[in-house]
């Protein structure tokens, strides 16, 4: 009976070993660094899609254009190339990189990403395109690690943290050498050191949040409701009166400053550096007009209309339908469950989930409902506001939760890979 007590304890030991935000965080890193080590040791250029048209644009850098390997090929991938060209521009050669972009402004407002890769690269130009990849790669494991530590501190398992870590959005973001798995990386170690009661953890907070605006301005909704949630009192008080006090306004505006002055420097400082540019991605552009308006106006009354981004590239293919099963679905499932849990017990956790759901699927800008690429990255802090917001579900849905928590199934990688290959399989044939 001792022995067979002895067992048990051992084996629980070793479950929660390997049920550990290390172990889970040692997952995701063993099944990236899989693929990435011998891709890096193929051809590290592969990652970074420098287009034909932008390593031509400019002649001003010699490093640029003795380092940097275009697509081969006569498409328009190979002659576009994808946005972690422009990182890797600026990575090589912050001075003369803008020459050879759209959109200096932009991407030098961004300026987390590649002045990391250019620090661990030691300014050493053939060093760049691993040290992209392998930033990201990471930063997707600390991404994953500051999400499981979250969940255990809530007492939920850890493993779900794979979720995260392997979301098809974020993989994509990894391999395409992007701004975004620093940034929500950065984002999520903010959320979790976020605490009201402690001015010293309200600080490191805030300036995590200031180094993944600096990254990538998306993240800003989180910072921006915390903000609000200090104002208010949030988790403070029951009563409003108790709430709305001085010290609550002096919270909220050094918290707010952290997070968001930095970036509005830095990009006074870029437009001072870069004139006549600008430093923000326009929200609205690139819609189908709404009729009988054209113009400026006409495009901003069509981005309020609820889904137009997806809505305009009816009628849809493989891609566009897994987009709509894989990103779309998920993000209106749980703000329902948002909803319900906000009606029941109001928080920040959400928040975080309607308004992320809001800008990135319900009103996101047509130019980033083109393909997979653009729209799971979008999504990513969705997923982190769901992460969040789980601890709540125990206290407002019961014996239920388990069931409500089983829809991440729905962000999962492996489904996306199988509705992918069904759909551009069987799709062609049997539905389009």
């Amino acid at each position: 009976m001792e022995a067979h007590a002895v067992a048990i304890r051992v084996q629980r030991e070793r479950l929660t070993r390997i049920a550990s935000p290390w172990a889970v965080a040692a997952i995701v890193a063993a099944l990236y660094l899989l693929v990435a080590v011998p891709a890096l040791i193929s051809d590290p250029f592969q990652f970074v899609n420098v287009g034909q048209q932008y390593y031509k644009k400019g002649t001003s850098s010699t490093t640029i254009n003795e380092h940097a390997r275009p697509l081969q090929g006569s498409d328009r991938a190979a002659r576009i190339g994808y946005d972690g060209q422009f990182y890797y521009f600026l990575a090589v050669d912050p001075v003369h990189g803008k020459d050879y972009m759209d959109s200096p402004g932009v991407i030098y407002s961004r300026i987390g990403y590649p002045i990391t890769v250019r620090a661990v690269s030691g300014g050493n130009a053939a060093l760049v395109p691993y040290m992209m990849l392998l930033v990201n790669v990471l930063a997707a494991v600390g991404g994953t690690l500051a999400v499981a530590f979250f969940l255990t501190r809530h007492g939920l398992p850890a493993g779900l943290a794979l979720i995260y870590g392997l979301f098809p959005g974020l993989v994509v973001a990894v391999f395409r050498d992007l701004t975004e798995p620093l940034a929500f990386a950065l984002a999520a170690a903010a959320l979790l050191v976020f605490d009201a009661r402690s001015r010293l953890r309200l600080l490191g907070s805030g300036a995590l949040f200031g180094l993944a605006m600096l990254t990538r301005e998306t993240v800003a909704l989180f910072p921006a409701i915390l903000a609000l949630a200090l104002l208010v009192g949030v988790g403070t008080a029951s009563e409003w009166r108790v709430r709305l006090r001085w010290g609550n306004l002096a919270r909220s505006v050094a918290f707010a400053a952290l997070a968001f002055v930095p970036l509005f420097v830095w990009r006074h400082l870029v437009t001072a550096w870069v004139p006549h540019v600008t430093t923000q991605e326009p929200f609205v552009g690139g819609e189908h007009h709404v009729a009988g308006v054209g113009g400026t106006f006409g495009a901003a009354l069509t981005a309020l209309v609820p889904f137009h981004a997806i809505a305009k590239q009816w009628p849809w293919t493989g891609d566009d339908v897994t987009d709509l099963v894989t990103v779309i679905l998920p993000a209106v499932i749980w703000a329902g469950i948002a909803l319900v849990v906000l009606r029941r017990k109001p928080s920040v956790g959400p928040l975080f989930v309607l308004a992320n759901v809001a800008v990135f699927v319900v009103f996101l800008p047509t130019p980033i409902a083109v393909d997979y690429s653009s729209l799971g990255r979008a999504s990513i802090g969705i997923l982190l506001g769901v992460f969040v917001m789980l601890p709540q579900l125990g206290t407002v849905f019961g014996a239920r939760a388990q069931l409500v928590r089983s829809t991440l199934v729905l962000w999962s990688l492996p489904l996306w890979i199988v509705l992918g290959f069904l759909l551009h399989t069987v799709g062609p044939k049997y539905v389009w």
